[in-house]
């Protein structure tokens, strides 16, 4: 294997980057990595069709990113997960790769090294999906993971809101709701235009719940019969939006 790599970068959170990989790994089982100048952009659509992930690191985010040219490197995610270890807090995560492999470091206290060959994946095409969303909630990231896990094996869980005080989680058919308040604290910002409910797949929301670990808040936006949008500003840097179409 030639050592000649055309990307190379550093994180200062191996925790991080690997709990984002399991969130992309619990959608697609394949994805394409695209390498720029801006940074790393990962956009996948889940084979049912029904939510899209969006990963998006700026190349500040990083504490070194190096580029000789655009590159884009296809991923088993699933593999890449089975393989890494848990990574410890403090740890780094180094990745390297050019047109035939790529390289992931974990340094910590020992350094990890391990080396896959980059496979074929289609370039997804989506287009720009602009929904008109009615509500828009700023939520404490511990307390919508707490939230989540009182309704579980609910199967669907709905959003509402009537006004910009209160968001509530319903499981219907067990019969149970959580509410998040701003007098509570557990919404920090929130704006209804228009009081609104949907329906939402609740195996395909804690597909990516585990990001609640790395963010302080989610930005929480829906409407009557329109996609859920969910954004993970990530504390170490750059920022996971999720799209999940309702159930109607």
């Amino acid at each position: 294997m030639s050592e000649e790599y055309i990307v190379k970068f550093e994180h200062s959170s191996a925790k991080q980057l690997v709990t984002v990989l399991e969130a992309l790994g619990n959608i697609v089982d394949e994805a394409l990595f695209r390498f720029t100048q801006e940074g790393l952009t990962v956009k996948a659509l889940d084979p049912a069709q029904i939510a899209l992930i969006i990963i998006k690191m700026p190349s500040e985010a990083f504490l070194e990113y190096s580029i000789e040219k655009d590159l884009e490197v296809g991923v088993n995610v699933n593999n890449l997960i089975k393989t890494l270890p848990k990574p410890k807090k403090g740890d780094k995560f180094v990745f390297k790769a050019n047109e035939e492999f790529y390289e992931v470091i974990i340094e910590g206290m020992s350094t990890k090294r391990y080396k896959y060959r980059s496979i074929e994946v289609s370039a997804q095409e989506v287009g720009e999906i602009t929904p008109e969303f009615k509500v828009s909630a700023l939520v404490v990231a511990r307390a919508f993971k707490e939230a989540l896990k009182d309704l579980k094996g609910a199967g669907t869980i709905t959003f509402a809101a009537e006004d910009d005080q209160y968001l509530y989680l319903k499981a219907l058919e067990v019969n149970a709701e959580a509410r998040l308040s701003r007098m509570g604290g557990s919404i920090l910002e929130m704006e209804v235009k228009e009081p609104s409910r949907a329906n939402y797949d609740e195996d395909y929301i804690l597909k990516v719940l585990n990001l609640t670990g790395v963010t302080d808040a989610v930005n929480i936006k829906f409407g009557s019969d329109v996609p859920l949008y969910l954004s993970f500003t990530l504390v170490e840097g750059g920022d996971v939006e999720y799209l999940l179409a309702p159930k109607m």
